[in-house]
């Protein structure tokens, strides 16, 4: 149904120990936000399998999808990446919707207002890149040289969105539109059961 890297095995593992109480379950729910897919994954203990439920047994570890992300995962493959901008669980998606042609062209060309500048950076640009890993990252708000951006999808909740923010994220919008002086996360990335990635 799906294949998992070993890479991607063991940071489950991993992670599903570091639970309290440790775990040896994982669900991965498969949603649908801003034109794509919205991946969640969370530790659960055995009595929390429903009976429609699919399971994935990988040795010490068991993932659990419900139909509906069954289905949306056919065939697709997990992986787990770790560099300098960013660092999460890849999920390469056959099912995955296609988004829109974006315009091309040099992305340090951006004309309108500051915040029609950054949306449009996000759009042709960041959200791109970060795809890869199910994340994406919208613009909220701008104020007196401050962009307020929220990350979802694999950004949710990963423990790296620091890095990605700072490092990737703010890096690029400062290049791109000056006048920001400051790039504020307002995602609660305490949120869900157990987030982790």
């Amino acid at each position: 149904m799906i294949t998992v890297t070993e890479t991607a095995r063991e940071k489950i593992r991993h992670a599903l120990g570091k639970a309290v109480p440790p775990r040896r379950h994982l669900r991965i729910q498969v949603g649908e936000a801003d034109g794509g897919f919205d991946y969640r994954m969370s530790a659960l203990d055995a009595d929390s399998i429903r009976p429609a439920d699919a399971t994935i047994e990988l040795g010490e570890v068991t993932i659990v999808l419900d139909p509906s992300s069954a289905e949306r995962l056919e065939g697709a493959t997990i992986d787990f990446e770790d560099s300098l901008v960013e660092s999460g669980f890849r999920i390469d998606n056959p099912n995955e919707p296609t988004s829109p042609v974006l315009p091309t062209g040099a992305r340090d060309d951006l004309e309108g207002s500051t915040p029609d500048r950054v949306r449009m950076l996000l759009d042709r640009e960041i959200n791109p890149a970060i795809a890869a890993h199910g994340g994406v990252v919208r613009l909220v708000d701008y104020e007196d040289g401050k962009v307020f951006l929220a990350f979802g999808g694999g950004c949710h909740g990963c423990g790296m969105v620091d890095v990605t923010l700072k490092q990737g994220v703010e890096t690029r919008i400062r290049e791109v539109v000056p006048e920001v002086v400051e790039v504020v996360d307002t995602t609660d990335h305490s949120t869900g059961e157990n987030p982790y990635y």
